[in-house]
């Protein structure tokens, strides 16, 4: 029988992950959801192909894992975008199937270092976000299959009870820490909870949309290697090209913004009488567009007529150093975000 015979304080020191002597090699760790990404990664990944390399981030936390699964492990100490970039095609080139980032947090924290440490953090975004793009590029792009494991924001729920009615705080998920609407560059997308269940939040494999997976390994895999079968080669970088401009130029900003179509489509038929942004003219699309960025800074605190004049004159100029529409808007609403920060300490 298995106890704990006693815990003491010693104080706050560095430390990393550890795999336990228990037969799910749980772990605890201070201010982190209690998930196992790793662990259902590799589960996940030992299905799919015995050709696996893992970027472990995470201060060698993976080779913990060595003695339960086979797979050969790059530990990246460098979170500069371009070394993930280069451990990928390094992966990719030496012909492993499967290619976990562990994690892809890592870089993200290391796009916001090199924010912080330029004299305007705005500008700094609009070196920074191509090198963000490269990365992601290389992802989507890349010849074998990549798992990438995320942390995750965190809050405390306290509106749940205990079975004594008394009020249980629980420690939930909110977001993956990477940059808004990273869900979308990937077929599939899920969040594991405390309880070591991964819920699908976004899957173009339809057999896993909206499904839930207790400790995530076998089964999952099995499911992925059937849709793996009966996908086509074509790049998953590559855009369907048979969707309506307008309609498709409308779901990419208002996913970036968080705005639901069934609420877009109902301002559509009661202010433009039309079903669709298909039935829009460009300006329309343009009004429309503009319209929700600024409902999303008022959201965020800013005042409507501030929020219209900062849109009209960030987004055309940034638009116009090449910048694509959406990642015109990531800077943009950066810089609503930062405002609003800035506003709160100022205060």
């Amino acid at each position: 029988m298995r106890a704990i015979d006693l815990v003491e304080y010693v104080g706050v020191k560095p430390v990393q992950c550890i795999a336990v002597d228990a037969s799910d090699n749980l772990y605890v760790t201070d201010r982190c959801i209690l998930t196992h990404n790793t662990y259902s990664a590799l589960a996940i990944a030992s299905q799919l192909s015995t050709r696996i390399a893992l970027i472990d981030t995470e201060r060698g936390s993976a080779s913990r894992y060595a003695d339960l699964f086979n797979f050969d492990v790059c530990e990246l100490n460098n979170h500069h975008p371009a070394k993930y970039i280069d451990a990928i095609r390094t992966a990719e080139a030496a012909d492993y199937e499967v290619i976990i980032i562990d994690s892809l947090s890592h870089a993200w924290y290391a796009e916001l270092e090199l924010v912080d440490s330029a004299k305007n953090s705005f500008t700094a975004w609009k070196d920074v976000r191509p090198l963000e793009r490269r990365l992601l590029d290389t992802i989507v792009r890349c010849n074998s299959h990549v798992i990438a494991t995320m942390r995750s924001k965190t809050e405390w729920d306290t509106s749940q009870k205990d079975v004594n009615g008394k009020m249980k705080p629980v420690k939930i998920g909110t977001a993956a820490i990477q940059t808004s609407g990273i869900e979308y560059e990937f077929d599939i997308a899920g969040e594991l909870s405390a309880e070591h269940i991964l819920w699908i939040s976004k899957s173009r494999c339809p057999e896993l949309q909206d499904t839930s997976w207790l400790k995530p390994g076998v089964d999952l895999a099995v499911a992925l290697k059937r849709w793996i079968g009966t996908t086509p080669s074509t790049p998953a970088s590559v855009p369907a090209t048979n969707g309506n401009p307008h309609n498709e130029r409308v779901r990419g900003v208002r996913t970036l913004l968080g705005i639901e179509g069934k609420a877009v489509l109902e301002w559509l038929k009661t202010e433009m009488l039309v079903n669709s942004p298909a039935e829009l003219e460009k300006n329309q699309v343009d009004e429309l567009i503009e319209s929700m960025a600024v409902q999303w800074a008022v959201k965020q605190g800013m005042q409507h007529n501030h929020a219209l004049n900062s849109f009209n004159k960030h987004i055309p100029a940034i638009i116009q150093e090449g910048y694509t529409e959406v990642d015109a808007l990531k800077l943009w609403m950066e810089h609503v975000v930062e405002q609003k920060h800035s506003s709160v300490e100022v205060g």
